[in-house]
């Protein structure tokens, strides 16, 4: 077997075990978890659910919980326990799950172990009942943005949009709706010996419990549940399969900007230097776990993935089929373009994905620059052989004018310093030795450099 293709075989081993990695996580969306739970407990006894929301709120969670409602609203749990302990995340992840728990069929019941701020506060008021373990805290929800390697405020519409989100799930629960606004808008009315106008409200455990936002403190899921009189039905902690920790993992917004820019990287050096080999394959298999990702998570659907093809099929067109860069290469940066959009959900999403990727381009071409020269990466760009005149190449034959050296001939028009000159019959472009020289002068050779000829006028 030839080294290339045990290349192509290693690389495909690769891709089928990155497949297997995802086969457990589809098959659970299939119906797997629709059975009991372990020990034979039929559904009618009353299941409860216990779904973790721990660490950044982002989309492959939003994917996982609306998954665990769908079961328990199939398997007629007796409850849905969400068991919070966050800083917060993407809002859009956030108002997907708030969407998804007021739809519920089932009771909902959020246990904040630690703190649900920001994003994680929103998907706490959207649950029936809030239980808060000691030493917790709810609120602190300003949107912010990123702007650059720091963050800001969010714009005020923004802002008046994620309060009115606030405002609406609170009145949806029968919550008190001002402190949901103070949650997130710094400019709310004044609440007294709570907080004042200009600050954004953050709740301790004792204040939520005051103030409605908090039905009874409880030291755990298990206290919850006997406040709510069904301790004695079965109790299941739920995990993200290994397809849905992987989705999230790939689906994390660094990651995606990483795995596209080195997978469209790895496409282009091997297209450009190398023809198609290992690297081919790589840039494949980022690419597959980009969109893979993705579309596992319905974060984006196969329209994505299919604008990408049609973009790439395009400006391949345009680099070797058709001369010069016109319509159809425009039309597939395009294609790429809404393909990107597509997969990150929104314009601004997209753009600064984008920005993030040509910052990484912009590194990998100064690595190839300063690498390129000692690897030999562009050799083949480069013209090697040399026609040397040792090896009897020439460019002019420079003995032509050798036989002028010392003639006389007249100037045919001023050398300011080069001219024209006849010389005999013939006529010559002229430079003279630094003077001008005036028409109908006579002048003399004075030396040949290969097709160079110098003149100085004679003295009268």
């Amino acid at each position: 077997m030839s080294p290339h293709a045990a290349r192509q075989y290693a690389c495909l081993a690769v891709l089928v075990c990155l497949l297997l990695a995802f086969a457990p996580g589809l098959v659970a969306p299939l119906g797997a978890q629709s059975s009991p739970p372990a020990g034979g407990t039929p559904p009618s006894l009353g299941l409860v659910l216990v779904v973790p929301v721990h660490g950044e709120i982002d989309t492959g969670l939003s994917f996982f919980l609306q998954r665990m409602i769908r079961r328990a609203e199939r398997e007629q749990a007796r409850a849905l326990v969400v068991e919070i302990n966050s800083n917060g995340g993407l809002v859009t992840a956030a108002q997907e799950m708030k969407d998804a728990l007021l739809r519920a069929r089932v009771p909902t019941v959020a246990v904040i172990k630690g703190r649900a701020l920001s994003a994680a506060a929103l998907i706490a008021i959207s649950c029936h009942r809030i239980f808060m373990e000691p030493g917790s805290e709810l609120g602190a929800a300003t949107p912010i943005k990123l702007v650059g390697t720091g963050v800001m405020a969010a714009e005020e519409k923004i802002v008046s949009a994620f309060r009115a989100e606030f405002e609406s799930t609170a009145e949806a629960r029968g919550r008190p709706r001002a402190l949901a606004a103070a949650m997130v808008d710094k400019n709310h009315e004044s609440i007294p010996g709570l907080v004042a106008r200009g600050e954004i409200l953050t709740l301790t455990t004792e204040t939520a419990l005051t103030h409605g936002f908090c039905d009874a403190i409880v030291d755990g899921v298990p206290a919850a549940l006997r406040r709510l009189n069904i301790e004695p039905a079965p109790l299941e902690t739920v995990v993200p399969t290994s397809g849905e920790t992987l989705a999230r993992w790939l689906t994390n917004p660094n990651i995606s900007v990483l795995l596209f820019t080195v997978g469209v990287w790895c496409l282009i050096l091997e297209f450009l230097i190398f023809g198609w080999g290992l690297l081919g394959w790589v840039g494949l298999a980022c690419l597959a776990l980009f969109f893979g990702g993705h579309l596992f998570a319905y974060l984006a659907g196969l329209e994505a993935l299919l604008l990408f093809v049609i973009g790439t099929l395009l400006l391949l067109l345009e680099a070797f089929v058709i001369p010069g860069f016109g319509l159809t290469g425009i039309l597939g940066l395009l294609a790429m373009a809404f393909s990107i959009v597509l997969v990150f959900g929104g314009i601004y999403s997209a753009l600064y994905a984008i920005a993030k990727i040509m910052a990484l381009s912009m590194v990998m071409i100064v690595v190839l620059y300063q690498l390129a020269p000692r690897l030999h990466l562009f050799d083949r760009f480069v013209l090697k052989e040399k026609l040397s005149t040792e090896e009897g190449f020439v460019a002019v034959d420079t003995s032509q004018y050798k036989d002028l050296l010392n003639l006389e001939g007249v100037t045919l028009s001023p050398l300011r310093p080069s001219g024209f000159v006849r010389i005999g019959t013939q006529k010559y472009e002229v430079v003279s030795e630094g003077d001008f020289v005036e028409r109908h002068q006579r002048v003399v050779v004075t030396a040949v450099e290969g097709t160079k000829i110098v003149v100085r006028p004679l003295q009268t």
